[in-house]
């Protein structure tokens, strides 16, 4: 792929101006901080003392999951337990076994082939979308382990917890998570949110971290529309990616164009807007 100059720094505000922390890359920078996924969780899981040891995000270099899972933030919680946060804008998948899949690989992973059961580890799991996935009109739900007969609640290790950003309660958790929605945040009681948004979109350092993992998947998706190419045309590939490019980063025609052509892009956005109707 040819890359033109590099971009200024107010071309590159400009690039990611647009992102908001519900959009799975620009979360992966965002939750790259121990400050705002401490913040983050103390306010989802309702624990004030809640104490974050380390986080490991998908494209970090200690990564040992690779591509098995999709690691928005993975946190080391001070009392030994991991927690999983997970952000989802499209509501196009099984989302239930979604959770359950990661789970199961990060808990093999964390394991030895001699651990007794007793240590595997414990998980939480939070999954964070854009539409109320049970369709309940609550903010926040909690999937547990029950036994059917007396409905009492089994503690195997694993917890479940689905936040979204449609709901709207005025709680706590409800207006966090309606800032997730915002472009720019300017929330006293989020102040760990609000600072880290206004670095990655305002601040050399930040902005150039943003573009940085937009550049790491973008050629990622180049490579790989190059090998479909292969198969089913490289013209088609292009349009795929171009489709991809617009849904994760919000890219600008002006972005798109450096790598593809015009007529490439005019077909993309068409089939965009016939899958809309």
């Amino acid at each position: 792929m040819t890359r033109k100059k590099q971009k200024t720094l107010e071309e590159k505000i400009e690039q990611v101006k647009n992102f908001r922390p519900i959009d799975d890359t620009f979360f992966e920078v965002l939750a790259d901080d121990i400050g705002v996924c401490q913040e983050m969780l103390r306010i989802i899981l309702e624990d004030e003392k809640l104490i974050v040891k380390d986080v490991i995000v998908q494209s970090s270099e200690r990564n040992l999951y690779g591509r098995s899972v999709r690691l928005d933030a993975l946190c080391i919680l001070g009392n030994g337990k991991k927690c999983n946060v997970e952000v989802q804008r499209s509501n196009k998948d099984h989302h239930l076994k979604r959770v359950r899949f990661n789970a199961s690989v990060i808990t093999v992973r964390d394991s030895q082939t001699d651990d007794k059961f007793e240590e595997t580890i414990d998980l939480i799991v939070v999954h964070i979308s854009e539409f109320d996935i049970f369709k309940r009109g609550r903010v926040i739900y909690h999937v547990d382990s029950v036994i059917r007969e007396t409905q009492e609640k089994v503690d195997d290790g694993l917890e479940r917890v689905f936040v979204n950003t449609t709901v709207k309660d005025e709680t706590s958790i409800s207006e966090y998570m309606g800032c997730f929605q915002q472009k720019e945040i300017d929330n006293a009681k989020f102040p760990k949110l609000t600072n880290r948004v206004h670095y990655l979109k305002h601040e050399e350092g930040g902005v150039n971290a943003v573009c940085e993992i937009m550049r790491k998947y973008s050629d990622e998706a180049y490579k790989q529309g190059e090998e479909a190419g292969k198969e089913i045309g490289q013209r088609q590939a292009n349009i795929t990616a171009i489709k991809n490019m617009i849904i994760r980063f919000h890219a600008t025609k002006e972005v798109i164009l450096e790598d593809y052509t015009e007529s490439e892009y005019n077909t993309a956005i068409a089939e965009l807007q016939a899958k809309a109707k």
